[in-house]
């Protein structure tokens, strides 16, 4: 049989641990010749550390239960180790998952770790410590997510806290400074705003904006189970930049109300692209700057993508097709 190290979290999700689903979890892996030895996450040992100590103790892979926040900090004591990762999805929204095509049903996630495949996928860095598997965001977003946090923890007192700082965030001026031409970074899009469409302007690098915000994403999701970067691939090589200008505040609200519904309808006016490095600078004001939903600081910031830095397990059907892990089409 091969032998895992399952970590979880007891408080994901919307409920408190079933320990019937607990065994129900382990007697599915089980009979799929997998066994496992059990741990919890706690304050006083991380699941970073939990996951190098597996790799260091001969385990054939790491399986974690929980949501988007456990997976990732399991995640990051797995980077380029010998050994996958596979996730069983039992967070709220699962924005991972959800990038892999992962089921929800958690017999079927034991069955993707016995008969899925095993794929590389590709893990956003920032300023060369900082690792994001979701997307990092620049702006707006940055300054309410910590707020958003909160409310999500039911502290729906902070709810006024947002409106109070949305209403009054001003677009900034930023500076992107990109790895390649801006030709060669819309590759996937002919969506030009009008002052790129002169030849000499595709050829620079360097873009100047107004904005409200910027995602820098690794995946199509993040947040609130959002399709902010529907374009994104986990495994292209590649990081998928969305510019948000020219956007009232109200436009915004209703981008994102839609997009948290999977009605995603795509908006001439976020400028897209598809880079392997940037650096965003603001020339005015320091802005925040966040990853997969935690604060890191201030603009100015350096993203680029750690190609194929992690082995996770995925359905059989993906990994066969000819395609890249995609967004669903369903959107």
């Amino acid at each position: 049989m091969k032998r895992a190290r399952l970590i979880l979290n007891p408080i994901s999700g919307d409920e408190q641990p079933n320990p019937m689903k607990l065994l129900e979890i382990v007697a599915a892996l089980e009979a799929a010749e997998i066994r496992v030895d059990l741990t919890f996450t706690s304050p006083e040992r991380s699941a970073t550390e939990i996951a190098q100590q597996a790799v260091e103790e001969g385990y054939d892979m790491v399986i974690v239960g929980g949501g988007d926040g456990t997976v990732s900090e399991v995640a990051k004591g797995l980077l380029y180790a010998p050994i996958p990762l596979g996730i069983l999805p039992i967070g709220t929204y699962n924005n991972i998952a959800r990038s892999l095509n992962l089921p929800t049903d958690l017999t079927e996630a034991c069955q993707v770790l016995s008969h899925g495949q095993v794929s590389a996928i590709d893990v956003g860095q920032a300023n060369g410590e900082h690792y994001f598997f979701e997307a990092a965001g620049i702006g707006l977003d940055a300054a309410l997510f910590p707020l958003g946090e909160e409310i999500k923890g039911g502290q729906w007192a902070r709810l006024l806290q947002v409106a109070q700082l949305a209403i009054g965030f001003k677009p900034q001026r930023i500076r992107i400074l990109l790895d390649r031409s801006i030709r060669e970074a819309k590759l996937r899009s002919t969506n030009y705003p009008r002052f790129l469409r002169r030849r000499k302007a595709l050829d620079r690098r360097e873009l100047r904006f107004s904005v409200l915000l910027v995602v820098v994403a690794n995946g199509p999701y993040y947040g609130a189970g959002f399709a902010v970067a529907p374009e994104a691939r986990v495994d292209d090589g590649l990081l998928t930049v969305s510019v948000f200008r020219k956007f009232s505040k109200w436009e915004l609200l209703r981008h994102f109300w839609a997009i948290s519904r999977g009605q995603y309808h795509y908006s001439p006016r976020i400028e897209t692209y598809h880079v392997a490095e940037l650096q965003v600078l603001s020339p005015d004001a320091p802005l925040l700057v966040h990853v997969d939903g935690f604060p890191i600081g201030m603009l100015p910031m350096t993203f680029k993508v750690l190609k194929q830095a992690l082995k996770v397990f995925i359905p059989p059907v993906a990994a066969t097709s000819n395609e890249s892990i995609v967004v669903s089409q369903s959107l």
